[in-house]
């Protein structure tokens, strides 16, 4: 699909009820643009966001924030086209180095994460943890449809704890070794090797991919802080209000962020929104070919999923970044 579309994307935080702040995140809507990536030539455009929840510290947090995003640009395989075995490595590279830093620094803290990697038009969620991304159609009437896009990892799951189990570890009180709820996670290296015999808590994240549409109009990235207190479905009426208003990304973020306070969350609150705002001849042949296929419908195509499992894909189209761009 060939469409074209500019992004604006923000963010927002707040420490809410808990005594640190051990969020992270990365908005980051011109990736050809930082030097330090070295991916200048790369042909596409490419945005990489991500929100990261640290747990017992800020430490892991702030190490993905710094080291993920230039993990992921400088792999190999990110220039061949594989974006899915560029996320993995990516994270597998991060992990490593936490890992590393935490047994020799001497603290032993952790941190989910969701990362959303935007080229052209086709978008590619990793994630670890419970961290979440949803991505929102909006129909013709102003009601939206979430597709969530991450997998939740958490030691009460049955397949993961047979993944742990199965390694030799224990699940009980539906915390991996009755202290971490999560059971995939950068850091919390107490629970891998070399301090243990497995990496009972995993860093591989599960990914997915999908194609971006002129009838999606946004993507919003948040820590638990705000999917604890709002549904998928809540949370895409919620921001749609605000977009139908003409507020910012950045305003609807910020509102987002309120709103969980005000729905008593217990914990701290990140959220990224990024809008697609599409040209108007997209959207007319968008609309031009749903009327086309009414004798003869097809499925439109759905995400992929990988748990993980690396494969290629490439994006089409093209896009202009508008954004609060940082890695901070």
């Amino acid at each position: 699909m060939s469409a074209n579309f500019t992004l604006e994307a923000d963010y927002d935080e707040a420490q809410g009820r808990r005594d640190t702040m051990e969020d992270a995140h990365c908005v980051i809507s011109d990736a050809k643009s930082r030097e330090e990536f070295g991916i200048s030539d790369v042909t596409n455009k490419v945005a990489l966001y991500g929100v990261f929840d640290g747990h017992g510290g800020v430490d892991a947090a702030i190490m993905v924030e710094k080291h993920l995003p230039k993990a992921i640009f400088s792999d190999v395989n990110f220039k061949q086209g594989d974006y899915i075995k560029a996320l993995t490595c990516g994270f597998e590279e991060t992990d490593k180095l936490i890992v590393t830093t935490s047994n020799q620094a001497g603290w032993m803290n952790g941190s989910t994460a969701v990362a959303a990697l935007l080229i052209d038009t086709h978008l590619y969620v990793a994630n670890i943890g419970d961290s979440e991304a949803v991505l929102v159609k909006v129909r013709d009437d102003g009601s939206t449809e979430p597709d969530p896009l991450t997998t939740l990892h958490k030691a009460s799951d049955p397949g993961e704890k047979k993944r742990i189990e199965a390694l030799g570890g224990h699940v009980f009180f539906g915390r991996v070794f009755g202290a971490l709820a999560v059971s995939r996670s950068f850091g919390d290296s107490k629970f891998k090797m070399p301090k243990t015999s497995q990496n009972f808590v995993s860093w591989e994240p599960a990914i997915r991919s999908t194609d971006v549409t002129p009838a999606h109009k946004f993507l919003i990235l948040a820590c638990d802080g705000l999917w604890d207190v709002m549904t998928h479905q809540e949370a895409a009426d919620f921001a749609q209000k605000q977009k139908a208003q003409g507020k910012s990304a950045k305003e609807t973020a910020q509102a987002l962020v309120r709103e969980s306070l005000a729905k008593k969350t217990e914990d701290n609150v990140t959220c990224i929104v990024i809008y697609f705002n599409w040209d108007a001849s997209a959207t007319v042949a968008a609309a031009s070919s749903n009327d086309m296929s009414v004798d003869s419908p097809a499925d439109p195509k759905p995400a992929e999923a990988t748990e993980p499992a690396p494969s290629s894909g490439d994006g089409f189209g093209a896009f202009s970044p508008i954004s609060s761009e940082n890695n901070s």
